[in-house]
């Protein structure tokens, strides 16, 4: 190793080190019960909310696979950008009431749509931990593939590193933990942004010079578009849009906020942020495209990271690793909430709270090594993310807001709801092994969505339905 990685090496452990004694205050601030770990006390402010919603889309999907997105396929990769925010805008749907039912997590939403249906319960977990399990496993992947060309250090063994360091995040208080610390992240994360932006432009990657140089299939928008395609620009929508929309990670962070008359005006900073952290992907993608056009796409972050100034390298890989580092952190502690609140409490609801803080510090370890494995496995960031998303789209969109319409017109029902989650795994795993040309998620979703109409009808009762 060099002494300019190893430099970064330091800086890097210095900032992550810095950060954890950051989160460490954090959980002394908290009350160290279930409340705290898994929904943050219900008293995170808006500019809290924002950072960590923030913090958390703009892990390694954003940093590592959508600059090599843009790499690739050039300024149509904002199309995933604004498909990746629209999700905060469909939240507005539900969010001050699921903030106001205090719920804690997308299950605790479909067992209260379906009666207090155990199974339903159960079934909605088992699809929620999808998602962030896609992005936990993403971010690693992403962590290992920047170091790997700063340091040599072979991609598995800084999987496993980074595996290890993520889990000292979620340790001390869970969400409220994680919240605190994604909001130090997302603001220093900016200013690290404008940074690179500033070398880029010094190295000759300005507007006008990309423009000119680079083929138009990558700088005017319809030829991109014809390039990219509309088959792939469908399935990014298909995949972005509802699978953000059943992203437990967004939803948990809804009903932390200290007050129901503020979730719209979050989500909607929290969208405008977002996009524009795609629209930095999108101009870093093809800034290197310029610099550089003979890479593959997911390595241009990390080749960037290799020609900059040692100090800026220090800077960006640093703050890139800890903002990594908190994303897989929710990714865990989203994932954690499931199994404890929803799987293992359906089954001894009296459990006391010790017990349970625990389990959730135990289980915490299981995901990240069970991800850690996959990751070694399966390195392909973007491809982690799109089909996680998918998945739990076809299961969970349906029965959350089509379920939702339909309870409030008292015309759903637990088993309706039970069969459409199932129905809607199903339809895409048939879908996707048969290779058909719609995409798969869609006849997941359009599945799911016939059968919660069809069974609902059969099984509704006269006297099912609650009052909103």
């Amino acid at each position: 190793m060099s002494s300019d990685s190893l430099f970064v090496v330091i800086a890097t452990l210095v900032v992550i080190g810095s950060s954890f004694i950051f989160a460490v205050m954090a959980g002394k601030r908290s009350r160290r019960n279930t409340d705290d770990w898994n929904i943050g006390g219900r008293n995170l402010p808006l500019y809290v909310i924002v950072g960590t919603q923030f913090a958390s889309a703009m892990g390694g999907g954003v940093i590592v696979g959508q600059v090599g997105n843009a790499y690739d396929n050039g300024i149509s990769m904002i199309y995933y950008g604004l498909f990746a925010s629209l999700p905060f805008i469909a939240f507005i749907l539900i969010g001050k009431w699921i903030r106001s039912q205090e719920f804690e997590t997308i299950p605790d939403m479909i067992a209260h749509l379906s009666g207090g249906n155990k199974y339903a319960r159960i079934i909605a977990a088992a699809l929620t931990i999808v998602v962030p399990f896609g992005w936990l496993i993403s971010n690693l992947v992403a962590f290992a593939k920047m170091y790997t060309q700063i340091t040599g250090i072979s991609l598995n063994i800084l999987i496993i590193v980074m595996t290890l360091l993520s889990l000292l995040f979620v340790m001390p208080a869970g969400m409220k933990t994680v919240a605190w610390t994604d909001f130090f992240f997302a603001t220093i994360m900016g200013l690290s942004c404008v940074l690179v932006i500033g070398y880029c432009i010094s190295e000759g990657a300005t507007l006008d010079n990309i423009n000119s140089t680079l083929p138009k299939e990558f700088t005017d928008f319809s030829a991109s578009t014809r390039q990219l395609g509309w088959g792939t620009i469908v399935t990014w929508f298909i995949a972005c849009l509802p699978g953000g929309m059943t992203n437990q990670m967004y939803f948990q962070r809804v009903c932390a906020l200290d007050s129901v008359k503020k979730v719209n005006r979050s989500l909607i900073i929290s969208a405008i942020a977002l996009f524009i952290a795609f629209a930095w992907s999108c101009y870093i993608g093809n800034a290197i495209h310029y610099m550089n056009a003979d890479l593959a796409g997911e390595n241009a972050t990390g080749w960037l990271l290799t020609v900059m100034p040692v100090v800026l390298i220090a800077i960006f890989a640093s703050l890139i690793s800890a903002t990594i580092m908190s994303t897989i952190s929710s990714a865990v502690q989203s994932i954690v909430v499931n199994c404890t609140h929803d799987i293992y409490k359906t089954f001894r609801p009296n459990s006391d709270e010790k017990k349970l803080l625990k389990l959730s510090r135990i289980l915490s370890a299981v995901t990240l090594a069970i991800a850690a494995f996959l990751g070694i496995n399966n390195p392909e960031v973007l491809n982690w993310v799109v089909n996680t998303y998918a998945y739990s789209a076809a299961g969970l969109c349906v029965p959350m807001y089509v379920g939702f319409y339909l309870y409030k017109k008292e015309r759903v029902t637990p088993k309706g709801l039970i069969a459409s989650m199932v129905s809607g795994i199903c339809g895409c795993v048939v879908a996707q092994i048969l290779n058909t040309s719609i995409p798969f998620v869609v006849i997941g979703i359009v599945t799911s969505f016939v059968v919660l109409i069809i069974v609902s009808l059969v099984t509704r009762s006269k006297n099912f339905g609650m009052s909103l």
